[in-house]
């Protein structure tokens, strides 16, 4: 049995408690919480640290397998710049691949993440992720531009995802890449499977507004960049992103809308109300990194969207860290309270991600595992751009 205070503690469930304490046993189970005027007299060797405690971390976009990219991408190219830097730059020394994925869980651990959905093209992260105690949700992703090879496409995505079952029998399944990477030919062949699965369907949405302009009429950055490297496009799509989702995966699902960097309000609630569930996940230093903008989250969260917190790859962040992620949130919207990025770093990823019985709050009950913010600004009740994460549990 261990016992963790600070000066306050975050349950996010619950309002912030001022000196308040954790008590966990052996397994990291949450048996009580304690305010300090209630049973506390007996409560001796309380482990005690300077700034507040928070619920582990939800990291619900990444992809880990890139992680050898970190520092080898251009920045603000825009999406097609990216792109064509990624496909220049993907295949590398299978060792090197190896190494960096290794290193990115551990930092992964070291900052306090417990959950990540990871998007796998290829099983390079598998053998890593089993040595890891931490929540995974691998989204194996489909993309196929050229409809005569999506039956190939859809047989590569189906081994990838068998391997990953094996392993993670109830947290693996096939999602698509984004609104303009796939073939009809390819959605109709992953229909049935987003029909029938239970997990979440993760898709990059809105990223760009080169991807509107690509979906109306094949032309922009995108429709260039395929002309360039001699991938066939359907020329006759005259569709949206919006039109190409609510076509394609089922009413019934729990999406995930990566970015949502260009989408409008209105869109993203008929998008909402279209779906069972719907998340946003904003990566903000990945969408400064490629696109040198934001989606307006104040105004998202005015108008009740949810949102999650994703790092994206290391291609295009410098980090895995969740709190730096919360900290550009906290710095471009003022508005917005720490309380309210906890939030999205926490509870909201874990229900996107089908784990909230477990952990995103301290509760009674939960194993949500624990992290350390010191530096944390007390005046304005939020960490700074020097605050420090550390993972107590």
């Amino acid at each position: 049995m261990r016992r963790f205070s600070a000066n306050y503690v975050f349950p996010v469930s619950s309002p912030p408690i001022r000196n308040g304490i954790v008590e966990v046993d052996d397994n990291g189970i949450v048996v009580n919480i304690y305010k300090p005027e209630k049973n506390t007299s007996e409560l001796h060797s309380t482990e005690f640290y300077n700034g507040v405690i928070v619920p582990g971390f939800v990291n619900c976009h990444c992809h880990l397998e890139l992680s050898h990219l970190r520092n080898k991408i251009p920045q603000k190219t825009g999406i097609a710049g990216f792109v064509e830097s990624i496909t220049k730059n993907r295949n590398t020394n299978p060792n090197d691949i190896d190494s960096a994925i290794k290193h990115s869980l551990e930092e992964m651990v070291e900052t306090g993440t417990v959950a990540v959905g990871d998007i796998c093209n290829t099983t390079d992260t598998l053998l890593h992720k089993i040595q890891h105690k931490i929540h995974f949700q691998n989204f194996i992703e489909v993309f196929g531009s050229n409809p005569q090879q999506a039956q190939e496409c859809y047989n590569n995505v189906q081994k990838v995802l068998g391997k990953f079952s094996e392993k993670f029998p109830n947290n693996s399944s096939i999602t698509p890449h984004s609104t303009y990477s796939l073939s009809n030919s390819l959605w109709k062949l992953i229909g049935t499977h987003l029909e029938q699965q239970h997990n979440p369907v993760s898709v990059h949405y809105a990223e760009s507004k080169a991807e509107y302009e690509f979906l109306e009429n094949s032309s922009g950055p995108l429709g260039e960049w395929y002309n360039k490297a001699g991938i066939y496009i359907d020329t006759n799509r005259k569709t949206s992103p919006q039109k190409i989702i609510t076509d394609n995966i089922p009413a019934n699902s729990n999406v995930l809308l990566v970015h949502c960097t260009y989408a409008t309000v209105n869109e993203l609630k008929r998008l909402q109300d279209f779906f069972n569930q719907t998340t946003i996940v904003t990566c903000p230093e990945s969408n400064l990194y490629i696109e040198n903008s934001l989606p307006d989250l104040s105004e998202f969260l005015q108008s009740g969207l949810n949102i999650a917190i994703g790092t994206d790859s290391l291609a295009s962040a410098t980090s895995l860290s969740m709190l730096n992620q919360i900290n550009i949130i906290l710095n471009y919207f003022p508005d917005i309270s720490f309380d309210a990025v906890l939030k999205m770093a926490t509870l909201n990823g874990a229900v996107a991600l089908g784990f909230s019985e477990s952990i995103g709050t301290i509760e009674v009950g939960k194993t949500p595992g624990l992290n350390l913010i010191s530096g944390f600004d007390f005046d304005k009740f939020r960490p700074t751009v020097h605050s420090k994460v550390k993972k107590l549990l």
